[in-house]
């Protein structure tokens, strides 16, 4: 993840953006589970978070947006704890950038 230290990939990290008390997330989860138990899933378990993210941004006003939108537009929250950590490491100096 874009953090280093948690597993998964950007989906997984972007699935922290949504809102905590969004009520569609659960839905979306139950639909996925729905989906696995039949056997109807095409994706691997690697890429569940994928399904999750874009399950979820496809139920939206502004259905199946980028994620990168989706935080412009504030339906992934960018003001999260997660959310706030990452953009202050994106803002730290790089040791790699001294000197230049």
């Amino acid at each position: 993840m874009p953090n280093n230290q948690l597993p998964g990939m950007l989906k997984n990290f972007a699935a922290m953006f949504i809102p905590e008390d969004d009520n569609l997330r659960p839905k979306a989860e139950d639909i996925l589970r729905e989906v696995e138990e039949g056997r109807l899933n095409r994706y691997g378990k690697i890429h569940r978070a994928k399904a999750l993210i874009h399950t979820w941004l496809a139920w939206q006003e502004t259905p199946g947006m980028p994620m990168a939108q989706a935080i412009t537009a504030r339906v992934l929250q960018k003001e999260s704890a997660i959310a706030q950590v990452f953009a202050a490491w994106l803002q730290r100096p790089s040791p790699l950038r001294r000197g230049s």
